[in-house]
């Protein structure tokens, strides 16, 4: 007989623990646990590995059992979350993502990925850091009394920032891609939220000025993602199956776009859509206590212009970078 316990997807609910912790270890009732607000979510399953076959013995015409082999050595899980755009939950994401989680939260060109440390592209299992992330799906686990899903050292692959006036009534979205090598772990917790994030979101109809190029533009929408590769370093042993660590495997990328009216101010940046190899400043502000700075972007190839409205449109998409080896790509002033 099939067993009769179940899960209800709307019953989910999610705690995000952060604060210094052994790498690789998860975070604990004693440590802090905050409830953000999550729009929506993916699950990591801790039910795969990738299957190798080895070559054949010649003359045989059948894979035999012998040539295959998991490789849970190999194991990363992905997932993703969205949050409500209030401070706490970006300046959660900019912790994740670069260990820089207080306003003017800030991704210059030297940082690594151990907690924030100039130029570090390694994580060790067992040090302490205070960027990675522990993450509990309260009633996400499969067992009758194993109940809740454990993510563990949980990094930002990729944050995106984002506000249109046509979707979530104009309030900010940040979505997340969560990165781990440490297996997810069903089990009965009893971990609490220590504080629950209840902020107003930031909005799109705060706005005050967007500027690019010192040009004012009027926003329908826009987005901006910051993202890097991750990789995990081999296996402790093969009975657990742990990482020795993390490596950023390549450089920060981050590209975003803009939807603004099409009017005199775009027709004056037309030098730097047409490519003009130089650096300008795009300013985003909003009176609610919100900018998004970026020195030094270009626009990133062709602009689209929009004719499925009223008026015209235009799509602006750009790359930000480092004017120098140690300068801002990113500052995210947020209250």
């Amino acid at each position: 007989m099939a067993e009769t316990n179940f899960q209800g997807s709307q019953g989910i609910s999610l705690l995000f623990g952060s604060g210094d912790k052994a790498f690789g270890t998860a975070h604990v009732a004693a440590d802090t646990f905050t409830a953000l607000p999550v729009i929506s979510f993916s699950l990591p399953a801790n039910d795969s590995a990738a299957l190798e076959v080895a070559s054949p013995r010649s003359g045989t015409l059948a894979q035999l059992e012998t040539q295959g082999r998991h490789r849970r050595d190999l194991n990363v899980w992905t997932f993703d979350v969205s949050f409500k755009g209030t401070p706490t939950a970006v300046l959660k994401a900019c912790t994740w993502a670069f260990g820089d989680g207080a306003s003017a939260a800030e991704l210059n060109a030297n940082l690594g990925i151990g907690n924030g440390t100039a130029n570090s592209a390694i994580m060790k299992h067992g040090t302490t850091y205070g960027n990675a992330a522990t993450v509990i799906f309260i009633g996400a686990g499969s067992d009758a009394t194993a109940d809740d899903l454990v993510a563990r050292g949980c990094l930002a692959q990729s944050v995106t920032i984002k506000e249109d006036v046509g979707s979530e009534g104009g309030q900010m979205v940040c979505d997340v891609s969560f990165w781990t090598a440490y297996p997810p772990v069903e089990e009965a917790n009893t971990v609490a939220a220590d504080a629950t994030d209840t902020a107003a979101p930031k909005s799109i109809f705060s706005k005050s000025a967007t500027t690019l190029n010192s040009e004012a533009l009027l926003l329908n929408s826009w987005e901006v993602t910051m993202s890097r590769s991750l990789e995990r370093i081999h296996s402790q042993d093969y009975s657990n199956y742990l990482p020795f660590g993390y490596a950023q495997t390549g450089p920060w990328e981050v590209t975003g776009s803009l939807s603004a009216k099409r009017d005199d101010s775009v027709y004056d940046l037309l030098t730097q859509m047409k490519g003009s190899s130089a650096g300008v400043n795009l300013s985003i502000d909003e009176s609610s206590g919100f900018n998004l700075d970026l020195p030094d972007v270009m626009i990133e190839g062709p602009s689209e212009i929009d004719n499925g409205g009223a008026f015209l449109m235009q799509t602006i998409p750009f790359r930000a970078f480092a004017a120098g080896v140690s300068a801002n790509i990113v500052s995210i002033t947020i209250s």
